[in-house]
């Protein structure tokens, strides 16, 4: 049966465990998902899979020094591709249920559910691919589905608030002819750009603005081919996104680019700049819930992607504040 481990990297590449352990039951456990959540790593996945495929969604913290936490609690039911993400305070972990949806549950920072699993959209398909990103107010959830007709598969998306409302209705990121799978999402400090494999062989990308709008058509990210790609992964840089997946020659490898440039946000702010001290370690602690951030060159950037540097917090009164990031 598989089991999930995990180890910790350094940004320099450097492995430093031989392996950690985060479940291994005598059930299995399958399709990891991880991420940040301020203080300790939160690892979901799906527990007692059977070839019936229903399970359990259960989530485990991970501290910074690689020490499991806890035994896993359980989420909710669920069928296929848990995945998660964090809002500065709590949790959001979706999953697809078999013959339902995409359904989604709430967890703490003491890695416990809170509130009932709610749903955030009914679909066609027996089962769907829900991916997961927060922005700066909302979460973006993405799946394909089956469009109206039933003909070929779509990409859609639901803005989620932190409160669990579902905000707006059903967004239709990508649709025609063509058939969509396999969507990924990332947050570049500005917008939401989604990524999806089409008919197969071809890798297209979209950008959504944060109240959950598309921005423009969607473009291509790869020329077309003859060989299939399955499962592309994207993640903002600070000047490119990197969009990867993989192909298969004669076996499966890993492609990416870096074709797409990550957009420059213009400021308007005009008041006068204030110092403030240096700062080392999480840049959060430091940030209030109404401040903007911007680097050096004027772009928007996400507090979770803040390396060392000079950056800018504009605050709800248009004033800019220097801010020198240090490790």
């Amino acid at each position: 049966m598989a089991d999930v481990f995990g180890v910790r990297v350094t940004t320099e590449l450097s492995i430093l465990d031989s392996l950690i352990v985060i479940c291994n039951s005598s059930v299995g456990q399958t399709e990891p998902a991880v991420t940040w959540a301020g203080q300790n790593y939160f690892v979901t996945y799906l527990d007692a899979t059977s070839e019936t495929r229903a399970g359990i969604v259960r989530v485990q913290r991970v501290s910074p020094a690689g020490t499991v936490l806890d035994n896993g609690a359980n989420v909710g039911i669920g069928d296929y591709n848990p995945d998660i993400a964090y809002d500065g305070s709590r949790c959001l972990i979706v999953w697809s249920e078999e013959f339902r949806g995409v359904m989604g549950r709430f967890v703490n920072a003491s890695g416990q559910p809170e509130g009932a699993g709610f749903e955030i959209a009914l679909t066609v398909g027996l089962s769907t691919l829900p991916e997961l990103e927060f922005g700066d107010q909302y979460y973006l959830v993405v799946w394909p589905d089956f469009c109206p007709l039933g003909t070929d598969l779509d990409i859609y998306g639901q803005l989620i608030a932190t409160d669990g409302t579902l905000i707006g209705g059903r967004i239709t990121i990508a649709e025609g002819l063509a058939s969509q799978n396999f969507p990924a999402i990332t947050f570049d400090g500005n917008q939401f750009m989604v990524v999806w494999v089409e008919n197969a062989n071809a890798i297209r990308g979209r950008f959504i603005a944060e109240n959950g709008i598309p921005i423009g058509a969607e473009f291509p990210i790869s020329d077309n081919t003859n060989y299939e790609r399955h499962y592309p992964s994207v993640v903002a840089g600070t000047d490119y996104f990197l969009t990867v997946w993989s192909e298969f020659h004669t076996d499966f490898d890993v492609y990416g680019n870096t074709d797409v440039s990550v957009g420059i946000h213009e400021n308007t702010a005009s008041t006068v700049v204030q110092d403030l001290p240096l700062i080392s370690g999480r840049f959060i602690k430091n940030v209030t819930a109404d401040m903007k951030l911007y680097d050096a060159t004027g772009r928007r950037v996400h507090d979770r992607y803040v390396s060392p540097g000079v950056y800018f917090a504009e605050t709800e009164n248009k004033e800019l504040k220097k801010i020198v990031v240090v490790r």
